[in-house]
């Protein structure tokens, strides 16, 4: 399940009644899709499950909130996003280097490819590009999440995308030198 796809209304009536099978259920289809983002915005397993977590606790807590049963989606979206966020404003602490995708070495002299580009951002980087690419928000909305201006994430995102092209890109081989002939100057007079 993605977060566009909709939730009925008879589930939404049931999460505000606060009926816990619907609660299980709801989490069951949209955690995986929620880590994938969590996972994509932090880098980190620990932090993913954290803010996956949290961002559902929210959603149930405040599920009276929600009007339209085809909202919670892009709504549980946005708690999740929120969640890892916060912990990037927050200076959330890692684990240890092993839990960390950010950490993984780069293979020598092989090609990177798009995870380990990814890993390889700073966390701000690699949410302003995921959520723009991939989750289709827009700068305002990447700039309300972040707090910052759509200006800031116009030219993040441009910075951004350049770097990881950089490290997807082959390194190109260094151009042959001219062949140079056995005659020296004085041969070519002969």
């Amino acid at each position: 399940m993605d977060f566009s796809r909709p939730l009925d209304d008879l589930s939404l009536a049931a999460l505000k009644k606060r009926c816990r099978k619907t609660q299980e259920r709801v989490y069951r289809d949209y955690a995986s899709t929620a880590w994938t983002l969590g996972m994509r915005l932090s880098g980190c397993e620990a932090r993913a499950w954290d803010a996956v977590q949290s961002g559902f606790v929210r959603a149930f807590e405040r599920i009276g909130q929600l009007r339209d049963a085809r909202a919670f989606g892009p709504w549980l979206r946005r708690l999740i996003v929120n969640q890892v966020m916060d912990q990037h404003r927050r200076g959330f602490v890692a684990l240890p280097a092993e839990h960390d995708m950010a950490a993984e070495p780069a293979p020598p002299d092989d090609g990177l490819d798009l995870e380990r580009a990814l890993a390889r951002l700073d966390p701000l980087d690699r949410a302003v590009l995921w959520l723009h690419d991939v989750e289709g928000l827009t700068h305002a909305e990447i700039a309300d999440l972040t707090g910052q201006t759509p200006s800031w994430s116009k030219s993040r995102l441009s910075r951004t995308r350049a770097r990881v092209r950089g490290w997807l890109e082959p390194a190109q081989p260094e151009p042959a030198e001219p062949e140079t002939t056995a005659m020296n100057a004085t041969d070519e007079h002969h």
